[in-house]
């Protein structure tokens, strides 16, 4: 089987079982009914993902990467990596909290440990990644620190917001996960303060449902 057709198989796979995920829930939707969908054998479906959670994972992932490639496209002059961070979680988390479908679906996902915990893993080598460009070097405690405590901060005023019980806006709420992310790397307050401000200015006119369009969520 070539790569070409292996992609294509690849691609179905999420786009149904994304589907399934927002006609269904998360929970309830399991390997059997994508590999129906998908009209595939389940150990076929397991060549390409071994689990759902592997699924909901490669979303996750791929949402990240898609908003990193858009920030790159869009700032044709070298960008100061903490800023580049910050925009990658200012876009994440408002393609995220914007789509009911798409929330419903964090939510939910959000609450099995071994999404949780690949998801961290995630966020942890997406920021590795970035900090390389710059000058000086971050402690991998701060940034363990930065990606864990950050992560169950947002987890929970999502949780709160999509719920309706918290009085904070979904700025406010995205304002602060930046800000604590940061702080927890030990960045001056200073320059915290202007990244936020940078952050603000640079999504002003980012188009949420064109990113949500190319992570293959689209009937949504």
């Amino acid at each position: 089987m070539d790569l070409e057709h292996k992609e294509d198989i690849r691609n179905t796979i999420i786009t149904k079982a994304s589907k399934l995920f927002i006609q269904h829930g998360y929970t309830k939707t399991t390997i059997r009914q994508i590999a129906q969908v998908c009209n595939l054998g389940r150990g076929h479906l397991y060549y390409y993902f071994k689990k759902k959670e592997d699924i909901v994972l490669y979303l996750y992932k791929n949402l990240i990467e898609k908003i990193y490639s858009h920030i790159k496209r869009s700032n044709s002059e070298s960008i100061d990596p903490l800023l580049s961070y910050a925009i990658i979680q200012y876009i994440y988390i408002k393609t995220i909290a914007t789509n009911k479908s798409l929330f419903r679906v964090y939510i939910e996902a959000s609450e099995i440990d071994s999404v949780r915990k690949e998801y961290l893993k995630t966020l942890g080598e997406i920021l590795n990644y970035i900090l390389r460009e710059l000058n000086f070097d971050f402690k991998e405690q701060d940034i363990g620190l930065s990606i864990i405590i950050g992560s169950a901060g947002e987890d929970e005023l999502l949780r709160r917001f999509y719920k309706n019980d918290i009085a904070l806006t979904l700025d406010e709420i995205i304002e602060s996960t930046i800000k604590t992310r940061l702080l927890l790397l030990n960045v001056i307050q200073e320059k915290v303060s202007q990244i936020i401000s940078n952050t603000k200015e640079a999504t002003n006119s980012v188009q949420i449902c064109e990113i949500i369009k190319s992570i293959n969520l689209l009937d949504i």
